[in-house]
């Protein structure tokens, strides 16, 4: 799932839920994206997730 938000590095929630089901066949995304958040990964704006920063530097993104 991580990939996917490498990809899309700023994207709504509801997009974001909506594509991983549909795409990523996750039937439940809400509980990894909140560990990701959790863990640093995503930053979770007003109505948006957004891949952390810091995160993009590293991998060079």
């Amino acid at each position: 799932m991580l990939r996917y938000f490498l990809k899309n590095k700023s994207v709504g929630e509801i997009i974001a839920i909506r594509e991983l089901q549909v795409l990523e066949g996750i039937k439940d995304p809400l509980p990894i994206i909140n560990s990701l958040i959790e863990k640093g990964y995503l930053v979770k704006g007003r109505g948006c997730y957004n891949i952390n920063s810091n995160l993009l530097k590293k991998n060079k993104i």
